[in-house]
C-alpha cells in the first residue's frame, strides 16, 4: 500500500512538472530553414489600355525623302549661276537663296572633256551663256562659251578642231519622251532638257551667267 502511494506521488510530481514548464519554460528553437516559404510574387507587365487612336498605314510608312530633282518649285527670280554634273546627269540652277534640279542629257559620248569635234562629248570646266537663241532646233537654247582659251590652246597642241556650238537646249524630235528622255545620253555634246524646263530657264537666265561643268 505505501509502495502504491510512492508510485502515485511521483507521477502526480512528474505531470506537474511537465505542465509547468511547458507553460513558462524556454519553447523549442525554430530554425529558419526548416520554415517554408512562399516563392516572392512575380509582378506580371500588363499592357496599358491607351485611349490613342491606332497608326494608319500611312502613319507608320516609312519617311521617304524627296530626291533633289523632284522638288516641287518654280524659278521666281533671275538664275545666278549654273552647275552641271555630269556623273549625276543633273542641272543646277541657282537663284534667290535657292536652286532647282533638273535630270539631263549629254553627249553621246559623255565622260570625259570635249576636245574635238564631233567627239559626241559634253565639256568640263567653267563658261557662261554667250548668247539666247528663242528659236532653235532645240525649242529654245542657250550657248555655252565652247570652246574657251584653254579649250583652244589645248586643240592647238592637239592639231584638232575643238568644236563648237555647245548649247543648253529643249527636244530635237516630237516623238521624245518628256519625262524620260534623259535615260539616254542623245546630243552631240550639248545640255538637254524638255520644253516645259528650258522655257522657264531660258525666261530666267540673263547672257553671262556663268557656267560650271563638273565631270
Amino acid at each position: 500500500m505505501n509502495i502504491f502511494k510512492i508510485i502515485l506521488s511521483l507521477a502526480l510530481f512528474g505531470l506537474l512538472t511537465y505542465s509547468f514548464t511547458s507553460s513558462n519554460g524556454p519553447k523549442p528553437k525554430v530554425y529558419r530553414d526548416t520554415v517554408y516559404r512562399f516563392p516572392p510574387k512575380v509582378k506580371i507587365n500588363t499592357p496599358s489600355v491607351s485611349s490613342a487612336k491606332p497608326k494608319t498605314p500611312e502613319a507608320i510608312k516609312k519617311k521617304i525623302e524627296t530626291a533633289e530633282e523632284d522638288r516641287i518649285i518654280s524659278i521666281t527670280s533671275t538664275i545666278t549661276r549654273f552647275k552641271v554634273k555630269k556623273s549625276a546627269q543633273k542641272l543646277y540652277a541657282y537663284f534667290a537663296d535657292t536652286f532647282k534640279v533638273f535630270r539631263i542629257s549629254l553627249g553621246a559620248n559623255p565622260v570625259g572633256h570635249k576636245t574635238t569635234q564631233g567627239d559626241n562629248k559634253t565639256p568640263e570646266g567653267t563658261y557662261y551663256i554667250s548668247y539666247k537663241n528663242p528659236k532653235s532646233r532645240g525649242y529654245k537654247s542657250l550657248k555655252i562659251s565652247y570652246p574657251n582659251e584653254s579649250d583652244k590652246q589645248k586643240a592647238k597642241q592637239l592639231k584638232v578642231n575643238p568644236g563648237g556650238d555647245i548649247f543648253i537646249h529643249g527636244l530635237w524630235w516630237a516623238e521624245q519622251d518628256p519625262k524620260n528622255h534623259w535615260k539616254d545620253n542623245w546630243t552631240r555634246g550639248c545640255v538637254a532638257l524638255n520644253n516645259q524646263e528650258i522655257e522657264e530657264i531660258f525666261t530666267h537666265t540673263e547672257c553671262n551667267t556663268q557656267i560650271t561643268i563638273l565631270p
